[in-house]
């Protein structure tokens, strides 16, 4: 599957077509705006790569991002196991090289872990039923993306290790300072699934 800009080219068996997010922008085209701000930074299309079919492996999530080219996605095996949960991760560079890593949840440490263990980390929180998908996983992209930002050559590498805590804490302190409170708390709450 391609997205190209932000639109996204179409779900299977859900009716979501690209189409249907141009009408609900006033006086354009979303995706060609989308693609046209993101070919001026230098990236237009990034692959989205998730379920592959006959491994019997089950996608938890997936992402890709314009700015890099990357891709993601976090998969539980045919063997997984609840009691003791391994989630391969797989990220695909620009060019579709592929990275596969397993992580072992119960070893990933918030304070000093990589982008991909991280997500990991909060699939398993999403799938234990912990938090909700937007509680966790969402929150992860939103923090890195938020670190991409603050970064000076635009985006880390998904096996660099970062403190996340302290990521979650600085955008805390960005939300309490403007005035968020709800989403003061929303972080906060994040930030206790990382405090272990």
């Amino acid at each position: 599957m391609s997205v190209h800009g932000i639109g996204v080219t179409g779900y299977p068996g859900t009716g979501y077509e690209t189409r249907r997010t141009e009408r609900n922008v006033p006086g354009g085209n979303f995706a060609k705006q989308a693609a046209e701000a993101a070919q001026a930074a230098g990236q237009a299309t990034a692959i989205l790569h998730g379920a592959e079919e006959g491994s019997g492996d089950v996608t938890i999530f997936s992402g890709a991002e314009l700015v890099s080219g990357c891709s993601y996605s976090v998969y539980k095996t045919q063997d997984f196991d609840s009691e003791n949960p391994v989630y391969k991760v797989k990220i695909w560079d620009q060019a579709g090289n592929v990275t596969e890593q397993m992580v072992d949840v119960s070893k990933v440490d918030p304070k000093n872990c990589s982008t991909a263990e991280m997500y990991a980390y909060t699939a398993d929180l999403k799938e234990s039923g912990k938090g909700s998908f937007e509680d966790t996983v969402l929150k992860a992209v939103i923090a890195k993306a938020q670190k991409d930002v603050e970064s000076r050559n635009g985006t880390w590498k998904f096996s660099d290790k970062f403190d996340w805590t302290k990521i979650v804490n600085d955008i805390m302190q960005s939300e309490y300072r403007y005035g968020d409170l709800k989403g003061y708390m929303e972080w906060k709450t994040f930030l206790g699934f990382l405090d272990k």
